[in-house]
């Protein structure tokens, strides 16, 4: 249960990621919009918290489901199942990506902030099972 809940570092690391870009997209974007620095921070919440919902909620099932069928019973070979993780997860990121163009940078940032994340908790999860 204690690697389970290392998985804070995750959506921590996502989220302060997505928001810092969120926020400066939002205050260098040329559209037309003048924009103060509290509406790009409210802009951002708003598109992490709420837009970005449904994606929040498969990402954390998913860590937590991960978590459990390759790292909880057994510990061997920790950042190979760390990173196959990470491939798992960030694929349907990856695709949106390609697919979708005007958003493609802020699944971009997710999929690296997640990478990054991953490599702090495996020494985190060494931390606590050691």
């Amino acid at each position: 249960m204690k690697i389970i809940l290392t998985n804070w570092i995750n959506i921590v690391g996502v989220f302060v990621a997505v928001f810092l870009y969120s926020v400066i997209y939002g205050l260098t974007n040329d559209d037309g919009v003048s924009r103060n620095f509290l509406q790009a921070i409210l802009a951002s919440i708003i598109l992490i918290a709420l837009y970005g919902i449904i994606l929040w909620i498969g990402f954390i099932v998913a860590l937590v489901a991960l978590d459990f069928l390759l790292i909880v019973f057994n510990e061997k070979h920790l950042k190979l199942k760390l990173v196959a993780e990470w491939f798992i997860i960030s694929s349907p990121f990856i695709y949106c990506a390609i697919i979708y163009e005007q958003q493609r940078w802020i699944y971009l940032v997710a999929v690296a902030a997640f990478l990054i994340s991953q490599l702090l908790r495996q020494k985190l999860i060494i931390k606590v099972i050691g």
